[in-house]
């Protein structure tokens, strides 16, 4: 079963890094407008206030009362602005309004207060619903206190304030998207080794049990080492399971050799009752022998080919299997003819050979007397391959996904087999990176069996038969 897959620690990581960097993108973007804005408002706070220093300059005392005498062209250029609707109020004793505006909102008690010591200050107030800043001082003329309002609607700052934020609104985003990318791309080299590790695992075979050597950070030695621990008793438990299975078949070949020799003995000895008998036993005792065979070679197959890879000939390889079978052959009456390309492979022969030698014994079993047996090989597409094909009655379509399982036969079959000879052809081509695949012979409209393997040279293909 499948470990479960909570999320990807890349994303976790990031989401762990991002919002922090954009939380303080925005703090940043925050302070410096709160600083831009802080200046900019102390800039129109003294161009107001020097509105209210102009209006009291001109006050004056008239039959011992306080007037604000201005003219029409001071007036004009007072309040005229190229944004903000200027306003200004003059309050005497008791707030009478000496001049303006008398709708300007007066001062509350503590503004009043920070006036008294400071001698100026500046307040928010709403003239006909519409938001505008203060200016307010006081001069004493005369003996008497007179409130001086300079007032200003927010045109300017609402300006100022978008100007602000669409100045830093580019940067802000630039800086969030290079912020991105170096987190993306840290995050992604951080887990480079990780990446090492998978591939390092992921490019072996299942028969390498060899522990893992790739330089890993601190944090992940650990799981290097727990995975190195791992693969050792793995590797243990299939040497003692190939060990057992090897002893064993080793063990039962001496006392089946001798059941054989004397069921042969026995039957010389009896007579034609006694030697139909014999018959059954001896054919029993062969297949017996045929599977403790299987068996060996298929624990020769299992383990890794790391230390017997070499460059095998496909041609020399078949040829020299080939001898061994053509007795089979000649006293079955099947035609076995050979169809050779060169071709060569990087890999283990003798697993090699045992490879064929299950694929002849397979087809051999199949095919009736006197049909063919047709063995092939040759190389494209960067693979070797190699083909059997028979004219026996085939493989159904619906068996073909199972006769490569241990111990399977299919139903009906009246052949001898144990069931091994195809899993240890499909073992032995894994070992080889390899693969095997069931079909019809367009030949003899018998069963195919097609084995690719990767090559180590190309060599030029010379077609050529032997009989």
């Amino acid at each position: 079963m499948l470990p479960r897959v909570t999320s990807s620690l890349r994303l976790m990581l990031i989401a762990r890094l991002l919002p922090a960097m954009l939380v303080l993108l925005l703090l940043g973007a925050l302070s410096a407008n709160w600083l831009a804005l802080r200046a900019a408002t102390k800039a129109y706070d003294r161009g107001l206030l020097d509105t209210a220093f102009a209006i009291s300059e001109q006050l004056r005392i008239v039959d011992g009362k306080v007037q604000l005498p201005l003219t029409q062209q001071a007036r004009a250029v007072l309040l005229t602005d190229k944004f903000d609707r200027i306003f200004y109020a003059a309050h005497g004793a008791g707030g009478v309004i000496l001049d303006g505006n008398s709708a300007l909102p007066m001062p509350s008690s503590e503004i009043l207060d920070h006036l008294s010591r400071e001698g100026r200050a500046y307040y928010d107030g709403v003239l006909e619903k519409e938001p505008i800043r203060l200016a307010v001082l006081q001069k004493e003329l005369g003996g008497q206190v007179v409130t001086i309002l300079a007032a200003e609607t927010m045109v300017k700052r609402g300006e100022l304030v978008r100007d602000i934020v669409l100045g830093m609104l580019l940067p802000e985003l630039l800086l969030t998207v290079v912020s991105a990318s170096v987190i993306w791309f840290g995050v992604r080299s951080g887990l480079r080794p990780l990446d090492i590790l998978r591939s390092e695992l992921a490019d072996r075979s299942q028969a390498d049990l060899r522990p893992v050597t790739v330089d890993v950070p601190e944090e992940i030695q650990p799981v290097s080492i727990e995975i190195n621990q791992l693969l050792r008793r793995l590797a243990q438990a299939l040497d003692s399971q190939r060990n057992f299975v090897s002893d064993a078949a080793h063990q039962l070949r001496t006392p089946i050799a001798a059941l054989q020799a004397q069921v042969e003995v026995a039957k010389c000895e009896e007579g034609a009752l006694g030697d139909s008998k014999l018959s059954g036993i001896q054919a029993a005792t062969q297949r017996l022998g045929h599977i403790v065979e299987q068996l060996l070679a298929l624990a020769r197959a299992e383990p890794s080919l790391g230390q017997t890879s070499t460059s095998v000939d496909l041609v020399a390889m078949v040829h020299q299997v080939a001898e061994s079978w053509l007795p089979k052959a000649i006293s079955k009456e099947v035609d076995l003819g050979f169809e050779l390309s060169p071709a060569s492979i990087l890999g283990n022969e003798i697993l090699l050979q045992e490879l064929l030698g299950n694929l002849l014994d397979n087809a051999l079993r199949h095919t009736p007397r006197g049909g063919v047996v047709t063995v092939s090989c040759g190389q494209s597409a960067g693979n070797a391959w190699l083909d059997v094909e028979d004219s026996g009655p085939g493989i159904a379509e619906n068996e073909r996904g199972r006769i490569f399982e241990r111990f399977y036969r299919p139903p009906g079959q009246s052949s001898d087999g144990c069931g091994l000879g195809l899993a240890i052809v499909r073992e032995i081509a894994r070992q080889h990176h390899g693969s095997v695949e069931v079909g019809v012979s367009t030949r003899w409209q018998g069963a195919l069996l097609h084995v690719v393997l990767p090559t180590v040279q190309v060599a030029p293909v010379e077609k050529h038969l032997i009989s």
